[in-house]
């Protein structure tokens, strides 16, 4: 076997593997980003334009993605896995070392929310925060410990084999044109929901994602995804980018505004 064959051969395995490593795929957190920029008020969107150079939050959006091959502590950051039965986040259970997407959202709140923390750490906060509200929406980021939320079961879908935690870092989802998805979303969002979902907390958002990955995601079959199943997990893939894009505005207003 020539080398020039082995590389090759290794490059189409990697292609065809990234998929099941995004979060959200950047198409979702692109979405996310474009929803909660049309819930910012006036004053924090000119803030973060003028204070943190960032005049797109989509295009901030998969920042963390980045730097996470970079620094490989970062990996967990991005999602908190749970014991297969519990239904609850529980945080010294979860994630007692913090190193997990429900804690560093609390910590990236803290580093933003404090001026006498240099700029550019809250910027990096900043782009944390837009990428990692949209990560704990994602069902499977608080999958089960044991598959790695969904990570290592394996479905066709389209003539492909890829993970279950793919198809809902978006998978299921023909994209099309992002500004199009999101304005689709964004106008179906009533004044009553986007008060009720300002209201709850980050254990609440963790917590609606593990119910949803116990009684939607992991309920599939055992060798095929049925047309209902790929239907409401679409529709469960919509509500969790939107919800996730009105919070992300939500607690930027809150944070910046003081």
């Amino acid at each position: 076997m020539s080398v020039r064959f082995q590389f090759c051969m290794a490059l189409i395995l990697l292609v065809v593997n990234v998929p099941d490593s995004a979060a959200w795929g950047p198409q979702g957190h692109r979405v996310i980003g474009l929803i909660a920029e049309n819930h910012l008020e006036p004053e924090v969107k000119e803030l973060i334009a003028e204070k943190f150079n960032i005049n797109s939050l989509a295009g901030v959006a998969n920042w963390a993605d980045r730097t996470r091959k970079k620094r490989k502590e970062e990996g967990s950051w991005h999602y908190t896995n749970i014991e297969e039965g519990q239904w609850t986040y529980d945080a010294e259970r979860d994630c007692p070392s913090g190193a997990c997407v429900t804690e560093k959202i609390h910590e990236f709140s803290g580093i933003l929310v404090d001026r006498s923390v240099p700029l550019r750490q809250r910027k990096d906060a900043l782009k944390f925060l837009v990428h990692f509200v949209g990560d704990v929406h994602q069902p499977l980021h608080l999958g089960n410990l044991k598959d790695r939320g969904g990570g290592t079961l394996r479905f066709p879908y389209k003539g492909k084999d890829v993970s279950l935690h793919y198809l809902w870092d978006g998978g299921l989802i023909d994209w099309g044109s992002l500004s199009n998805y999101a304005d689709r979303l964004n106008e179906k969002v009533s004044e009553a929901e986007v008060s009720t979902w300002s209201l709850s907390t980050v254990s609440d958002w963790a917590n609606e994602s593990r119910s949803l990955a116990l009684k939607v995601a992991y309920n599939v079959g055992e060798e095929s995804l049925s047309k209902v199943y790929i239907k409401r997990g679409r529709e469960i893939i919509d509500l969790r980018l939107t919800q996730a894009g009105i919070r992300l505005a939500h607690l930027l207003n809150k944070i910046l505004i003081f």
